[in-house]
């Protein structure tokens, strides 16, 4: 059974694809400037980690933000994964009862059309 995603699901995966991608766009980004040849003064990379560091007064460069923000793209996922799946479970086992109880059904109504008569014999005068 082919279950389709619903817009609600869809929404959450794309809220999570964002946060992951910025995650990895982050990381990236402080590889690429930890190894990048370039004058200090020059590499704009590291100047925007720090001017973020220096004005969130939080001592974390772009990887440890790249890995909260993928970290969080990946829970949303994982949560919107186990509340769909356990949706979507449902679905196959209600269809399931419903072919049960259709197959029962249609059982009792061949056995209902079948009528057995009881002949007796009949004295001829």
């Amino acid at each position: 059974m082919k279950t389709k995603v619903t817009g609600k699901e869809f929404v959450w995966y794309v809220i999570a694809g964002v946060f992951a991608f910025i995650g990895l766009t982050l990381i990236i980004f402080d590889i690429v400037g930890d190894n990048v040849q370039l004058n200090p003064a020059d590499n704009w990379i590291a100047n925007a980690e720090q001017a973020i560091i220096t004005w969130s007064k939080i001592n974390m460069d772009w990887r440890g933000w790249g890995l909260i923000f993928f970290s969080l793209g990946v829970f949303i996922s994982v949560i919107t994964l186990i509340v769909n799946a356990k949706g979507a479970d449902r679905l196959v086992e209600k269809e399931q009862r419903r072919q049960a109880r259709l197959t029962s059904l249609g059982e009792q109504k061949a056995e209902s059309k079948t009528i057995e008569i009881e002949a007796k014999e009949v004295e001829s005068k």
